[in-house]
């Protein structure tokens, strides 16, 4: 988006000091990572001085946003953001790149929010909070009762969330250094990025777990959860990984299913593997409900090396997919509405130009 030459103060610097600080960036890292003195940095926050085109352009990739975000005020950021899952390390200890992408999510997130504004459509959240002394599983089982689930396997939690107005994204984790991110936002509502390098079935429990944080206000959470969920030590995780096993994996109906297969007490990674993909979990979370029901011998789960089931593709795009079809179809109606333009919808879809114009001429296919 170009920036008129002529007007002064057009870039808000407290929008800088937001972009910067959300992602752990000093005021000399972020001059070194531009290449400008480190009191630049200072004068362009504190609206003494304005970036030129080129900076601002160096400041929106660096920290993950669109232009635009820097000429208004927005909603502020998550804040606080704990990253959980491995012992000793913190936000700051992630990598520049995932945390852009932590970034980029807020920027879906806010994206979300402004196109249903324009389009003046409501977003109610049917999801409800929990006081922290519920069980996880009672609270997994009230989440339950709410959908109608029975002990049956939920094939889609994502459309469940989304429909209960959950805001729920898929991006690729560099390095796999994050599993999940959740927040619950002032103007967003729940909010829940997944790593989308994942296999389905890991991506579903990571669901079920950042759901579990949002339930239970844990606060903003970065988490990383290791294949081997019995060795978490934080009792955040342990509550979130109980709530998911709860959610995802009802003993009435693993008991019925694990029975009907007439499975061993030691099944082989094959047979686990076709059971997990049943209930749409990883073949090591199926493996720690089965010893914990006592179906199964105490420590098979933990001699499994961690495998890749198969699921099914789906028949949709991979960014599509990514996206989730709610915050597709609101883009695409904005834009047919005349109020965004094919740039806007090519950048928030995360396509080229000329993919956003094909799939509109062809009535968003």
């Amino acid at each position: 988006m170009p920036v008129p030459k002529s007007q002064s103060n057009i870039i808000i610097g407290a929008q800088l000091q937001k972009a910067r600080e959300l992602l752990g960036l000093s005021i000399p890292e972020t001059a070194a990572e531009i290449r400008v003195p480190t009191q630049q940095i200072e004068n362009w926050e504190k609206g003494i001085s304005q970036p030129r085109l080129q900076e601002i352009e160096a400041l929106a990739s660096l920290y993950g946003r669109e232009i635009d975000y820097f000429l208004r005020e927005t909603p502020n950021p998550p804040s606080k953001i704990e990253f959980r899952g491995k012992p000793g390390e913190s936000l700051r200890n992630l990598s520049k790149d995932t945390k852009i992408i932590l970034a980029r999510f807020d920027e879906l997130c806010r994206a979300a929010v402004e196109f249903e504004q324009l389009l003046q459509k409501e977003h109610g959240v049917r999801l409800s909070k929990m006081s922290g002394n519920v069980p996880p599983a009672t609270g997994a089982q009230r989440i339950r009762q709410q959908f109608i689930l029975e002990d049956r396997p939920i094939p889609d939690l994502r459309n469940l969330l989304e429909s209960s107005g959950a805001r729920i994204f898929e991006m690729p984790i560099p390095s796999d250094e994050v599993s999940g991110f959740s927040f619950w936002h002032d103007d967003y509502g729940p909010c829940i990025l997944l790593n989308a390098k994942d296999i389905k079935g890991r991506r579903n429990f990571t669901l079920a777990h950042e759901l579990a944080h949002l339930l239970y206000s844990h606060g903003s959470s970065a988490c990383f959860i290791p294949s081997r969920i019995s060795g978490v030590h934080s009792e955040a995780e342990r509550k979130a990984n109980q709530f998911a096993v709860e959610l995802l994996l009802p003993k009435k109906g693993i008991v019925q299913d694990f029975q009907k297969r007439n499975l061993s007490r030691a099944p082989s990674q094959k047979q686990l593997a076709h059971m997990s993909v049943k209930w749409v979990v990883s073949v090591q979370a199926l493996g720690y409900k089965l010893e914990h029901l006592g179906l199964v011998n105490q420590g098979l789960t933990n001699k499994i090396i961690e495998s890749r089931p198969y699921f099914r593709r789906p028949k949709i795009p991979t960014w599509k997919r990514r996206l989730g079809k709610r915050f597709v179809q609101t883009s695409l109606d904005a834009y047919r509405r005349n109020l965004i333009s094919v740039g806007k919808l090519a950048h928030v879809l995360q396509i080229p130009i000329r993919k956003a114009m094909e799939i509109v001429a062809l009535g968003g296919n």
